[in-house]
């Protein structure tokens, strides 16, 4: 945090000297005066806090090491006058930002220790005048390290500065001032005048690494257990969401597993080089890492393998990602250290910080005006030839009213982010009597809050956004008022799957993506995206003048000062309706349709893109991975995956173990039914079946699993299928008529 603070106030200071060496009347050592001047009120403010006042003992101190009289009354003024300003303590916004930074949490301690180092960082900025006035350049770093030395070989209550060069000795009733040459001369001395101290003995392992007889899983990794403890903690205190803990969890897993592939355990070896070859693997991996589950449980070398196919411009993590990693990492550190374990000292989690290379307001493109009217004239606002995917946007004759409909809308006329409008409630959606343009008028509003359909970004994000007239004119609470009466929840039930846990934004996406490309064909280019409409809501705002203040109650937002964010309360709703109103209007063109849903939305049917999990009815997990989680093996005693023609497996889930036998080789004759040959069996089947698996194929119900010795079908091919097999010595014979259930094995 020092070197940070430090060095920005280094370049601050620095400006300001270029600025005055242009002046004509430029007065170097006037400068150099107002420098020392303002480093001595810092020194004073850090060793004796905000309430710090120029005292008999203070002036004395500093008449000690030569300051002129004239000089300490001036620091004396500096100090009174920003105290009595209430600019002596920096903002505790920023104090927070500097604690989070370096992996920290923003409690009243770190907080008061983050004040202390800020105004140590500026008191020494300060002092580095011969830097800006005579040309003696010093490394940044060696200058840190320097001054870090000295501040811990002082004493607290000392007020001298690295420009004098002087040490205050601890004080008894006068102080006594020892110059640093003197002092290091001394100790040199000293140091001769002894025999040097015998060899430190080897190490003794600690009583856990003595202990440890056996390499460490993963789960038993210090590490790992200290980060669940982080975990649990910040879940209990509701300070992290699930994916958060989802996030916090992964990172420390993957930095455990760097530590076992590096044969570091103990916390004690745990030292910044590890971070490094943790940056280092971020540019090794592929961009998506993360996005599966299965990366969860690949090792080091598959995800760098990974990352090695792919092309460099989809190889490395982004600079947002990493420092967000980095920056839940500090927190487990900072956990650990809390719990009283040893760790490296010089562990610096700012040195690991990316710096973006594109500027925020340029990540993404803004839509103009002409933009969003090209949205909302494709076909599925206007009239389409079906509700499925591929028909939305051929035109028709029809307008369901569906997310795609009305959260696009509402996008572009609330500015609130995707998942905010995907997740909305029917009780999110409310309405208070209020006087409006001296009328009592209802004014309908959404509240954008975390419920248990989705989450919201921070605390900011919860507030009440008012609704945009012409979304009440195109019947949007006519909508909610027919989804509610259906017994939804959800205002948007058909963005919800009930066998997936992704973000329900993402469904939207996926329906509204190609209509966005369509609509702006050279979207990519220019960086427009779906969240592009939050993005031109709040610049529409910016270019009619709308204060800030204002712009954040409504995009949710945190307030620019203490003023706004804590001592005054969010716009009111009838103030806010004005604001929001002067964002273009792009949708006269549409008319008000009657309230037409989905079909399977009408009918409260499961959604057409729901994917049945496989081995179930789509209503829970599947088999095999119940097995898993139970710890059960997923083959059967014979050695071949389950479900298998195997007596130990369950009766409605034995399929039948097949190998497939020569192309020449037939099955014999059983009971008059005519036998055919395996392949002509098989290709019949498969093709019967319409799809291909190479592992495991349904035969008109029947489950083909892994090969076995000596089983063989028979059948008409019509309207009987049968498989017989040789188990344990016992024949063994299943068959499905073409009338009997599917699952129903006799």
């Amino acid at each position: 945090m020092f070197r940070v603070v430090f060095t920005q106030h280094l370049d601050k200071l620095e400006a300001v000297a270029a600025r005055e060496r242009a002046e004509d009347d430029f007065d170097p050592e006037k400068s150099r005066r107002s420098e020392r001047v303002m480093g001595h009120v810092y020194r004073l403010l850090e060793t004796r806090g905000r309430a710090a006042a120029v005292d008999d003992r203070a002036a004395a101190q500093m008449a000690a090491q030569g300051i002129a009289p004239d000089e300490i009354a001036e620091i004396a003024f500096m100090l009174d006058l920003m105290q009595r300003q209430n600019v002596a303590a920096e903002k505790k916004a920023r104090l927070a930002t500097l604690v989070e930074e370096v992996g920290g949490e923003p409690n009243p301690m770190n907080l008061a220790l983050a004040q202390e180092t800020v105004y140590r960082a500026f008191a020494e900025a300060n002092f580095q005048s011969e830097r800006r006035h005579d040309g003696v350049r010093v490394e940044i770093e060696k200058t840190i390290a320097d001054i870090l030395k000295d501040h811990a070989e002082a004493p607290r209550d000392s007020v001298d500065h690295a420009e004098s060069r002087l040490v205050v000795a601890p004080l008894a009733s006068s102080p006594i001032v020892v110059h640093r040459e003197a002092a290091a001369e001394t100790a040199e001395g000293a140091r001769s005048e002894h025999a040097a101290p015998p060899a430190d003995p080897a190490p003794t392992p600690s009583p856990a690494k003595a202990a440890r007889t056996k390499p460490l899983t993963l789960d038993e990794h210090p590490f790992v257990v200290l980060a669940e403890g982080v975990i649990q903690k910040n879940a209990d205190a509701k300070a992290w969401d699930t994916k958060s803990q989802r996030q916090v969890r992964q990172i420390s897993r993957l930095f455990a597993r760097l530590l076992l592939e590096q044969g570091v355990v103990e916390f004690e070896d745990i030292h910044q080089k590890h971070l490094g070859d943790l940056d280092d693997l971020f540019g090794a991996v592929a961009k998506s890492y993360g996005r599966s589950p299965r990366d969860n449980h690949r090792t080091l070398d598959q995800l760098r393998a990974i990352g090695a196919a792919k092309p460099p411009s989809e190889r490395g993590l982004v600079a947002g990602t990493v420092n967000r990693h980095f920056s839940f990492l500090g927190q487990v550190l900072a956990h650990i250290r809390s719990r009283g374990h040893k760790l490296d000292r010089d562990i610096d989690m700012t040195l690991m910080r990316r710096k973006s290379t594109e500027r925020g307001r340029t990540k993404r493109g803004l839509l103009t005006e002409a933009d969003a009217a090209a949205i909302f004239h494709l076909a599925f606002f206007t009239g389409c030839a079906g509700w499925k995917d591929d028909e939305v946007l051929i035109p028709g004759p029809h307008v369901f009213h569906r997310a795609l409909y009305f959260a696009t809308l509402m996008l572009h006329y609330t500015g609130a982010r995707r998942e905010e409008i995907c997740g909305l409630s029917v009780r999110d959606v409310a309405y208070v009597d209020t006087v409006i343009d001296g009328e009592l008028q209802r004014l309908h509003y959404i509240k954008v809050r975390t419920s248990e359909i989705r989450r919201i970004k921070n605390l900011y994000s919860e507030r009440s956004v008012a609704l945009h007239p012409e979304l009440i004119r195109l019947g949007f609470l006519d909508y909610v008022a027919a989804v509610r009466a259906l017994g939804y929840e959800m205002v948007f039930p058909d963005l919800k799957s009930p066998t997936s846990s992704s973000p329900l934004g993402d469904r939207l996406y996926d329906e509204l993506i190609d209509g966005l490309h369509q609509a702006i064909p050279d979207a990519k280019e220019r960086k427009k995206v779906i969240h592009s409409m939050r993005k031109s809501f709040g610049n529409s705002l910016k270019q009619k003048g709308i204060h800030s203040e204002i712009r954040s109650d409504i995009m949710g937002h945190s307030g620019a000062t203490p003023t706004e964010e804590i001592y005054c309360d969010a716009i009111a709703l009838a103030d806010m309706l004005p604001s929001i109103m002067k964002i273009p209007i792009v949708t006269t063109h549409l008319q008000p349709q009657p309230i037409r849903l989905l079909p399977w939305v009408q009918d409260k049917l499961p959604p057409p893109f729901s994917r049945k999990r496989r081995g179930t009815d789509g209503a829970g997990l599947g088999r095999r991975r119940m097995r898993k989680i139970k710890g059960e093996s997923d083959r059967c005693c014979e050695g071949f995956r389950m479900p298998a023609l195997c007596e130990h497996a369950p009766l409605r889930s034995r399929g039948a173990g097949i190998r497939k036998p020569p192309r020449k080789e037939t099955a014999s004759r059983k009971g008059g039914v005519a036998a055919a040959s395996y392949g002509d069996l098989w290709r019949r089947r498969r093709a019967s079946a319409g799809r291909r698996n190479d592992r495991r194929h349904r035969h008109g119900g029947f489950r083909v699993t892994e090969p076995r010795e000596g089983a063989f079908f028979v059948g008409d091919g019509i309207g009987v299928f049968a498989a017989e097999t040789m188990m344990d010595g016992v024949q063994s014979r299943f068959v499905r008529a073409a009338s009997q259930p599917q699952n129903d094995l006799r």
